[in-house]
């Protein structure tokens, strides 16, 4: 087997802020976030949510990529994948949104040899479309991606595997994970569930955590 794997979801945990909070805030204010607000009241933030907020955009492709490109990533995030690299680890993105904007803001960034668990996507009526796989093993109706089978089949092939996350979309990766790292409201779902958890904010303590067991070189 391999040595460890570490699995991080995207929006949230690996950014600063959730992609479709950006188009939000951008693109659609106060529609926007109303209509967040109602949608939470009844249902999860999942990919009915997700194609109406970034299908409503009504930019140009190039305009949407420029949005992508501005997508902040947590500073230490960047040395944290190549630190776990260099230790002989692995690095997953797993993801409850779509590669469309993740494999191109982490060709911007230049990152490299990072897979990307996640939802297809494409350009489409000024807007973003995610299009899940409705064949695949990992098919969630409601999430589009079931991320706790995605980290029951890693475990059959490292060590140890490794989550960060930070929403309910990560519960179930969490309590699957060997070891879980939670922010914001994935740590009230793993206490309620009397779940253990590496509690953090930035994954410069992350690191640290990792450096003090000796995972990292």
């Amino acid at each position: 087997m391999k040595k460890f794997a570490f699995v991080s979801d995207f929006d949230g945990t690996l950014t600063d802020r959730d992609f479709y909070h950006i188009i939000i805030d951008t693109y659609l204010q106060e529609w926007g976030m109303q209509f967040y607000e109602d949608w939470k009241k009844t249902k999860k933030i999942n990919v009915e949510f997700l194609n109406k907020i970034l299908g409503s955009i009504g930019k140009t492709e190039e305009e949407i990529l420029i949005e992508i490109h501005r997508i902040p990533l947590d500073e230490y995030a960047v040395d944290f994948i190549h630190r776990v690299q260099k230790a002989g680890g692995e690095f997953y993105i797993l993801s409850a949104g779509t590669s469309y904007y993740i494999d191109r803001l982490l060709a911007h960034r230049q990152i490299e040899g990072v897979k990307v668990i996640s939802m297809g996507g494409v350009y489409k009526d000024g807007g973003i479309e995610i299009t899940p796989d409705e064949g695949s093993p990992y098919f969630s109706e409601i999430f589009g991606i079931n991320k706790a089978k995605v980290v029951a089949d890693l475990k059959k092939e490292f060590d140890i595997v490794f989550f960060a996350g930070d929403s309910e979309p990560d519960l179930g990766a969490a309590k699957e994970a060997d070891i879980a790292f939670a922010k914001k409201d994935l740590k009230e779902l793993l206490s309620k569930e009397q779940q253990e958890f590496v509690p953090f904010e930035n994954f410069k303590e992350v690191e640290k955590y990792l450096e003090d067991r000796g995972w990292l070189a």
